[in-house]
């Protein structure tokens, strides 16, 4: 599968960048596998609490050696812009970027409720594909974005949020795919 060739390859790159370490360290990789692989139970797959300091290995739909998101299932809680994902842009997007004045203010300001200037709203950097699709990961330029597949998609530009910022937990990025599968509540 190209594809996944090409997300490895991402995700090598991106763990490289943000710690500064060789990714294919023995200390870094066991058997071929990156700690972190999630367990499928009753078709809801969850990824394992970390127990070491190493970055989230993030979650690539699709890629075997991530976890996908949680994101169905009956224990799913509904979740919202306002009170879910509102809070992630605020502790990781704002500072100095995403915010009136900010050096990104020109692509989208995220401060204050970002919900009306993400949702069905075409993507500046691939007009073609909307910021955020409700209920549709492959076709939401964010998630591409927030998870470094954007060049894969034919975007332009650098992982959100960019080096040396640290990248959005896997926690983060679980709760930014349910949310959109869920139909992007506000």
């Amino acid at each position: 599968m190209p594809g996944l060739s090409v997300r490895l390859l991402v995700l090598v790159a991106a763990f490289a960048a943000c710690t500064g370490r060789d990714p294919l360290d023995s200390d870094t990789v066991t058997d071929g596998m990156s700690e972190g692989t999630g367990a499928v139970t009753d078709d809801v797959t969850t990824a394992p609490p970390s127990t070491t300091d190493e970055p989230p290995t993030g979650s690539i739909p699709g890629d075997p050696t991530t976890p996908e998101p949680a994101t169905t299932g009956p224990n799913q809680p509904d979740l919202s812009h306002a009170v879910h994902i509102q809070p992630i842009w605020d502790a990781n997007c704002l500072a100095g970027c995403h915010t009136p004045g900010g050096v990104s203010a020109a692509w989208i300001i995220l401060s204050e409720d970002a919900f009306a200037s993400l949702v069905e709203r075409p993507a500046l950097e691939l007009p073609n594909m909307m910021r955020v699709a409700p209920g549709d990961l492959d076709n939401s330029y964010l998630w591409h974005k927030v998870t470094g597949l954007h060049i894969e998609v034919g975007g332009s530009g650098v992982l959100m949020p960019p080096a040396p910022a640290d990248a959005l937990s896997t926690d983060d990025l679980d709760t930014i795919a349910q949310w959109i599968l869920q139909g992007c509540p506000p």
